[in-house]
C-alpha cells in the first residue's frame, strides 16, 4: 500500500493531484443527481472524458519510449559545429496533449546551443503537442563547440493530462561522448635552438647524465643531493658547491602548461589560449618530424614522447581535457617537478601567465640545475607593457630564452620575439 502511494505521489505533482480528479468528477455527479436537468448532466459527461483521460494517463508506459540521438560528429576541433538529431518512437498512439524533450547535455554545451526550427524550442529543450503522433524528430545545434571532452547521459521526458493534475517525468539513459580538441593556428616558423645554452651537445633521442664526470661547480641551490656537494671545493670557498656533470641534450621536448587556478583568476579564456597555443606548437614541431611530449597535472607527469600524425592526436586528446585544476601556485609545482627529477635531462617548453618576481626567480633555479628551458609569457594583453617588456629581457639576459605571446596570431608573436631559435 506503501509503495502504491508512493507511486501515485510520484506522478501526481500538483497539490490535488488524484484527490481533486476524483473529487472534481465527485461534484459533478453529485450536482447532477441532485439538481436534475440538462445543464448538470451536461456537465458531468464533459469533465467525465477527462477524467478518463486523466486516470489512464497513469497508467502510460512512458518508459516504452524509444528515443535516439545522432550526432553529426564525434569529434570535433573547438569553434567547429555540432548538429544533434533527436527522435522520439513509440509504438501506441495515445493522445499526449503536449510532450517536453529536453537532451540533458553538459551547461557548456547547453548555452552554446541554438535551435533548428521549431518554435517552441529554447537551446536543447523543445516542446510538442503531438496527440496521436508516434513519431517525432527535432534538432539543434551547438556552435561554437568549447574545448572540452564532454558526455551526453540522457534524455528527459516530461508530459501531463490537460488540467494539469497528472505530470509524469522519466530519464532515458542514452550515453553518447563528444571530444572537441583544441584548436591550432598554423605556425610559419619556429626557431628554438639559438635560444638554448650552449655547450651542450645533442646525443640522437636519448637524454644522459653523467655522474660520474664533474666538469665544474656552482653554488649550492635548495632540492639538491648532498651527493652531488663538492666537499673540497666548498672547503676552499668556505660556502656549498655542488658539481655539475656531464649532460647531454636530446631533441625531443615537453610541453609544461600551467595549470593552476591561481595564475589565471577569472580569465578562462586565457587558459583556453595557452591550450590553444601548446596545441599549435604541437602541430608545427609534427609537422618538422621533432619528437616531443606533454607534462601535465592529468597524466600525473607520464611524459608521453613520441613522433608522428597518431602521437599528435594523443596530445590534441590530452590537451582535450586539460583544466587549471592545480590548487598550489604554479612556481611551486614547477619546482617541485624538477627538484624531484620527473623533468631532469630534457628540453622544456613552458606555457604559462606569470611574469612576477618570483616566477623569474624560479626559472633562474630552473637553469641553474642544468634544464633546458624555454619560457612562453601568455599575456592577457594585445600588447605588452613596458613592465613585461623589461621582465621579458631580465630572463633573456639571465639566459632564460623568454618569448611573449600576446594578440591573436600566434605566428606575428613568434616573428616579433627579439631572440628566435629552431627545432
Amino acid at each position: 500500500m506503501k509503495r502504491l502511494k508512493w507511486k501515485l505521489n510520484s506522478k501526481y505533482k500538483t497539490p490535488l493531484g488524484l484527490a481533486g480528479i476524483v473529487l472534481l468528477l465527485g461534484l459533478t455527479f453529485s450536482y447532477a443527481m441532485f439538481q436534475g436537468g440538462f445543464v448538470s448532466w451536461f456537465l458531468f459527461y464533459s469533465v467525465f472524458p477527462f477524467t478518463v483521460y486523466t486516470v489512464t494517463m497513469v497508467f502510460y508506459p512512458l518508459h516504452r519510449i524509444r528515443m535516439t540521438r545522432e550526432l553529426s560528429k564525434d569529434l570535433l576541433m573547438a569553434g567547429e559545429e555540432l548538429t544533434v538529431t533527436i527522435r522520439l518512437k513509440r509504438k501506441t498512439p495515445f493522445p499526449l496533449f503536449y510532450l517536453v524533450i529536453h537532451d540533458e547535455i553538459p551547461a557548456p554545451l547547453y548555452k552554446e546551443a541554438l535551435h533548428g526550427g521549431e518554435e517552441d524550442q529554447i537551446h536543447s529543450r523543445v516542446l510538442f503537442f503531438p496527440l496521436f503522433k508516434k513519431n517525432l524528430v527535432y534538432t539543434y545545434r551547438i556552435k561554437p563547440v568549447p574545448r572540452g571532452v564532454y558526455e551526453l547521459n540522457s534524455i528527459a521526458l516530461k508530459t501531463g493530462d490537460v488540467f494539469g493534475f497528472v505530470q509524469k517525468e522519466i530519464k532515458i539513459n542514452l550515453s553518447d561522448k563528444v571530444f572537441i580538441y583544441p584548436r591550432y593556428q598554423e605556425i610559419e616558423r619556429w626557431e628554438m635552438d639559438k635560444h638554448l645554452q650552449s655547450g651542450i651537445q645533442r646525443a640522437g633521442r636519448k637524454s644522459l647524465t653523467d655522474y660520474t664526470s664533474t666538469v665544474s661547480v656552482r653554488d649550492y641551490a635548495p632540492g639538491d643531493k648532498l651527493s652531488w656537494l663538492h666537499w673540497k671545493a666548498s672547503a676552499r670557498s668556505s660556502k656549498l658547491l655542488t658539481k655539475v656533470f656531464e649532460h647531454q641534450r636530446n631533441d625531443d621536448y615537453v610541453i609544461v602548461l600551467d595549470q593552476s587556478a591561481e595564475s589565471y583568476g577569472n580569465h578562462d579564456w586565457l587558459f583556453e589560449k595557452a591550450v590553444s597555443f601548446a596545441a599549435s606548437i604541437t602541430h608545427y614541431s609534427v609537422q618538422k618530424g621533432a619528437s616531443l611530449g606533454l607534462y601535465s597535472s592529468r597524466n600525473k607527469g607520464q611524459l608521453l614522447i613520441n613522433s608522428g600524425t597518431d602521437h599528435e592526436w594523443r596530445i590534441f586528446h590530452e590537451l582535450a581535457s586539460v583544466q587549471p585544476d592545480i590548487k598550489k601556485p604554479f612556481y611551486e609545482w614547477l619546482k617541485q617537478e624538477f627538484i624531484d627529477g620527473r623533468l631532469e635531462g630534457r628540453t622544456v617548453v613552458i606555457i604559462s601567465p606569470l611574469l612576477d618576481d618570483v616566477m623569474i626567480k624560479t626559472l633562474e633555479m630552473v637553469t641553474a640545475r642544468q634544464a633546458n628551458a624555454v619560457y612562453f609569457y601568455m599575456s592577457a594583453n594585445d600588447r605588452l607593457h613596458p613592465q613585461e617588456l623589461t621582465s621579458i629581457h631580465r630572463l633573456n639576459n639571465s639566459l632564460i630564452p623568454a618569448v611573449s605571446i600576446y594578440g591573436p596570431r600566434f605566428s606575428d608573436a613568434l616573428k616579433a620575439g627579439a631572440n628566435r631559435a629552431s627545432i
